[in-house]
């Protein structure tokens, strides 16, 4: 089996050799890339267009273990926000259950590096009183199949929280309700 797979989406279904990791799918509303992992499946659209004869796809994230509990979502912004004016990377795993995890790292105000985890589910990053958005490092760095949150905005009483799943490369926002509960 190939690690990357290339398929039609036609009225009778998927056409084409499936990937191991990932497969690219042309589909009647354009081109996506769909992965799948043990805690993960995303279908992100990558390039919209109109392709007559073949049926449509949408984007979706299906976290496998159920959405992460709500808890862990506001312990994070916490724990991110003790250290307010620097950048701080906080995981979720699963483990049974997700779990919050602060691995070993080395952050300033302009960056972190931090060890990864395994079992990894969703990466979060603060950037600390600088606003929440995703940056070229972040888009290089984050080339898995994974959820990515950065928070900013750290020095208000509301800090700014941006979303998103990324498939190899390929990114797209989703809100917060996707993924937890």
């Amino acid at each position: 089996m190939k690690q990357t797979g290339y398929l039609l989406n036609k009225k009778e279904g998927l056409e084409g050799e499936p990937g191991l990791f990932y497969n690219y799918i042309l589909a009647q509303n354009g081109l996506f890339v769909r992965g799948n992992s043990e805690l993960l499946e995303a279908t992100v659209c990558i390039a919209p267009a109109e392709v007559r004869g073949l049926s449509p796809v949408i984007e979706e994230v299906r976290l496998k273990k159920g959405r992460i509990p709500r808890c862990l979502y506001d312990l994070a912004l916490s724990v991110v926000a003790a250290n307010r004016y620097r950048e701080h990377y906080l995981a979720v795993t699963w483990e049974g259950e997700y779990r919050l995890r602060e691995p070993r790292q080395s952050g300033s105000s302009a960056g972190v590096e931090y060890q990864v985890l395994p079992s990894t589910v969703l990466d979060i990053h603060s950037h600390g009183a600088v606003r929440a958005f995703f940056s070229g490092t972040d888009n290089r760095d984050e080339q898995g199949l994974r959820l990515y949150m950065v928070a900013g905005r750290l020095d208000t009483l509301v800090p700014e929280v941006e979303l998103r799943v990324g498939v190899y490369g390929y990114f797209a926002t989703i809100e917060f309700n996707q993924i937890f509960g």
